[in-house]
């Protein structure tokens, strides 16, 4: 028995990386389909910088 609980910090410790990598595929996934539809459905940019401002 005493064999078992060594494996529940492995298990936690293995439970926080899972987390952790699960957020980042989630947020990868935002990201990517963010960009994707913007890129898609966005106006074309004019040479003028990054103003969001027309110019006068």
């Amino acid at each position: 028995m005493s064999a078992g609980r060594r494996g529940w910090p492995a298990c936690g410790r293995l439970g926080e990386r899972l987390e952790i990598l699960g957020l980042r595929v989630v947020l990868l996934a935002y990201w990517g389909t963010t960009s994707a539809l913007a890129r898609r459905s966005g106006k074309p940019h004019r040479d003028g910088g990054e103003s969001v401002h027309p110019k006068r």
